[in-house]
């Protein structure tokens, strides 16, 4: 697979799945021969998220959760975050199952990562979020994403501006890999999110719509890396969410 090997401290990559049709290309992408991930299959965790579960359709390392619900983005990336913290690893991976990954050309997603080791952020230049390596000092100085971004958008907006508040947010290299994202046709496939309903939370959590915060804090005063907790169920009646599973 010509994964690139390095004496870094790890990583691990999470890919949350929450349909088979895009998820199916994707990982079949990641694990081709001569892939332009590069990434080796122990390094891959996916989080299934579908509503009859993946039944070890992948044959990587998966969780699913125990009642089989769908976590949502936030939450799913958290598990992943915690294993990074847990096991001391240097990086969060997160690959969104629109990307897809064509042959090794010039580079690689990994020799990339290898050579900017130890920055903040990595990003793939034209896929932002889609495909994003986070340093674990990150969730180290700001905490984990607010799973409260049910089930999907915002937890990102909400991320880089607590690293806004202590000065992570900047520079950070944006490299070029061999890959396509369709996070517009993934989207056409994901449960309804609610936007308005999450805006407001934003809102009330910052004091105010993006680029309008008037808070330092959450909730103009709790630990940057609060948030209050909630189960699934609870969010779904919260949000009004009707196919929510």
């Amino acid at each position: 697979m010509g994964v690139h090997t390095t004496v870094s401290g790890g990583l691990l990559a999470v890919l949350p799945v929450i349909t088979h049709t895009h998820a199916d290309i994707c990982v079949k992408s990641i694990l081709a021969g001569r892939s332009a991930a590069a990434l080796h299959p122990d390094e891959l965790l996916i989080v299934d998220n579908t509503a009859r579960g993946t039944a070890k359709r992948y044959r990587l390392r998966t969780y699913r959760d125990p009642d089989g619900h769908n976590l949502g983005v936030a939450r799913s990336w958290n598990i992943g975050a915690r294993e990074v913290l847990d096991r001391e690893l240097d990086y969060l991976v997160l690959i969104s199952a629109s990307m897809r990954f064509g042959p090794t050309l010039h580079t690689t997603w990994r020799e990339q990562m290898d050579l900017n080791w130890g920055a903040v952020i990595i990003e793939a230049s034209g896929h932002s979020w889609h495909l994003i390596a986070i340093h674990r000092r990150v969730f180290e100085t700001i905490g984990l994403f607010d799973e409260n971004f049910y089930p999907a958008y915002f937890e990102a907006i909400d991320f880089g501006y607590r690293m806004r508040l202590v000065d992570l947010e900047g520079y950070w290299p944006r490299v070029w890999v061999n890959a396509l994202s369709q996070g517009a046709a993934l989207h056409n496939q994901v449960v309804s999110c609610p936007s308005d309903p999450l805006l407001a939370y934003y809102a009330k959590k910052w004091g105010g719509a993006k680029g309008k915060e008037r808070y330092d804090l959450p909730f103009n005063g709790r630990p940057l890396d609060w948030w209050p907790e909630a189960t699934v169920p609870e969010l779904a009646a919260r949000y009004r969410l009707v196919d929510w599973w």
